[in-house]
């Protein structure tokens, strides 16, 4: 497999400027890493969800800062966050609402409403005016118009329990979990927000990178035993590689165990987690380099190709406040510091 560039699902886009690319090019080598958003989930159904911000010039963490800002919290269970031009589109589960947010100001700037609980996940940018909200309960897709924030009123029907999104070829990538029971990936031509193929991978897609070659390379988690089953072992999970011009899976490898959240780093390496472990992965070979780069129990994974520093986030007991572990790429601690409840996620931000 070909050497892959992730460009995050939470979407790694600069500030106040326009999509570029976040390793930099013969043409373009003075991207610089400015920030990075820290999405905290809090508890589900307590509306203690925040947003902290890590600062790479001061080395120090502003926490809550949208309750801070604005005077009222964030919401129930903030998800992911996506960066495009000058605004941050933070993605709250639980309230059914997408916060969008000045990224100079952190000054609220709309709360789109999406009614009738479809549960809001992830949001991609598809193109200079639209965006794409997958919405877990509704299996469907929701369309954002970006000049004027709102929701156009038109969805796409997807598969079951769409999770993240990617962008490619002119298409829009949709992971349908079925929270593990199913296995495709739905095909949007953007162009005409209607679904063109579907996809077969693993059971319960639920991650996606797209590479420097243009190559999706899908984590699938696996379907987690019946509850109650002792004879249920479940499925194992996996990395599924799409071209996306041909809408072909061209390579797949077994992960045994359930893995979540991979996050590309440059060069031929690759994170995800598995068992709480990170794990090193080369998109070289399409295998694991090692099990237990970083050991632990953590919940979120990202990396900065630019500043080559991975953030960890630990939810410790998952009522408390938990914790940004800065390490680089050697696996080495850098930096901890204390963020919200459950932080999940996190979005960088370039200049």
């Amino acid at each position: 497999m070909k050497p892959i560039l992730l460009i995050f699902i939470f979407s790694l886009f600069f500030l106040f400027s326009c999509e570029k690319d976040p390793t930099g090019t013969k043409e373009e080598n003075t991207v610089q890493s400015v920030g990075a958003f820290i999405v905290n989930e809090g508890n589900f159904g307590k509306g203690n969800g925040s947003l902290s911000f890590y600062s790479y010039q001061d080395e120090t963490i502003q926490n809550d800062i949208f309750k801070n800002i604005n005077g009222r919290p964030l919401g129930d269970t903030p998800n992911s966050m996506t960066i495009y031009d000058s605004l941050g589109f933070i993605v709250v589960n639980n309230s059914n609402t997408i916060e969008v947010i000045s990224l100079k100001t952190w000054k609220s700037k709309k709360t789109i409403v999406l009614e009738g609980g479809p549960s809001p996940r992830f949001l991609a940018i598809v193109s200079d005016d639209k965006a794409y909200v997958s919405n877990l309960y509704a299996n469907n897709v929701a369309v954002i118009d970006l000049k004027t924030l709102t929701l156009t009123g038109a969805t796409i029907a997807v598969g079951a329990n769409p999770e993240e999104i990617a962008v490619a070829e002119g298409k829009a990538f949709v992971l349908n979990s079925g929270f593990g029971s199913a296995n495709t990936v739905s095909v949007i031509d953007i162009s005409q927000d209607r679904v063109v193929a579907t996809l077969t991978v693993g059971d319960n897609p639920t991650s996606v990178a797209l590479d420097d070659d243009g190559e999706l390379n899908v984590l699938c988690t696996g379907r987690w035993p019946a509850w109650g089953d002792t004879t249920d072992t479940g499925t194992n999970g996996g990395v599924y590689v799409i071209d996306p011009s041909k809408l072909t899976v061209v390579d797949s490898v077994t992960i045994e165990g359930h893995p979540s959240k991979i996050t590309y780093a440059g060069g031929d390496k690759a994170y995800f987690l598995l068992n709480g472990q990170v794990v090193q992965f080369s998109t070289a070979e399409n295998n694991v380099i090692n099990p237990s780069f970083i050991a632990g129990f953590f919940y979120g994974i990202e990396a900065d190709p630019i500043a080559q520093l991975l953030f960890v986030l630990d939810a410790k007991d998952y009522q408390s406040n938990g914790e940004l572990k800065i390490y680089d790429f050697n696996g080495t601690l850098q930096k901890s510091l204390t963020v919200g409840i459950i932080p999940g996620a996190v979005t960088f931000v370039y200049e």
